[in-house]
């Protein structure tokens, strides 16, 4: 059964404003399927868009190089581990999502927002760059590498998928997340760039609904949007 019913989320895409929907913690499948079918809307009505944030629960992702060799761990260890494994449709390697990490799933259609998808990119890295700021964190580019580091490690990830211009997949960002189930991969198949999180960084907890606003903040202020929140969960 959908949480969220998904003509009422298309209702909400009327507007100019675009809505924000927060939808806790949900399966990778589930926030997949939610995606395609707000994604095939929007591509139907020609709507902007929506935001969703959420988190997820544990799961090791495998993007659409479809390769295995960056996964440390066997499926049995995976399974003892509380650890889903599937594969995505989204650019690039292997990564890790679980509870205390940030998604954000920007479905958004790319006719408002440019069609340059090396821009969107800089853009969501932009997004992540500014909400660590708020925090006193300072990210990195790296060249060659999607994403967003701290010195010698990664703090967030990108991976996306575009169809006629309306976007899937977004980033992830590591707030409180247990980075010991980091030890499953390697991570974006970047042996040398462990993966790190805000939590470790300033060495306490961080709500997860106050780095959520930033990054609401961000997006409005990188892509020239208003947002609005939207609770349309059933």
């Amino acid at each position: 059964m959908e949480i969220i019913d998904i003509d009422q989320i298309a209702e909400s895409m009327k507007s100019r404003e675009v809505p924000v929907l927060d939808a806790g913690i949900l399966g990778y499948d589930e926030a997949f399927d939610i995606q395609s079918k707000l994604a095939s809307k929007i591509i139907e009505k020609d709507y902007r868009g929506i935001i969703l944030l959420l988190e997820h629960q544990p799961v090791i992702t495998i993007g659409s190089n479809h390769s295995r060799d960056n996964l440390i761990s066997t499926e049995k260890r995976l399974r003892e581990s509380g650890i889903d494994l599937t594969s995505s449709n989204r650019g690039g390697d292997i990564t890790l999502h679980a509870p205390g990490q940030v998604i954000c799933y920007p479905v958004l259609n790319l006719k408002y927002f440019g069609k340059d998808l090396t821009a969107f990119v800089q853009n969501l890295e932009q997004v992540i760059l500014d909400t660590l700021d708020t925090y006193g964190i300072k990210g990195r580019r790296a060249e060659k590498h999607r994403g967003v580091f701290i010195e010698n490690s990664k703090i967030a990830s990108i991976g996306l998928r575009v169809r006629k211009w309306v976007s899937i997949h977004g980033f992830s960002l590591n707030v409180n997340i247990d980075l010991s189930y980091f030890q499953h991969i390697i991570a974006c198949g970047l042996k040398d760039l462990p993966q790190v999180s805000m939590s470790s960084l300033l060495e306490e907890n961080i709500a997860i609904d106050d780095v959520k606003e930033q990054i609401i903040k961000s997006l409005e202020s990188v892509f020239g949007i208003k947002t609005v929140k939207s609770n349309l969960i059933g």
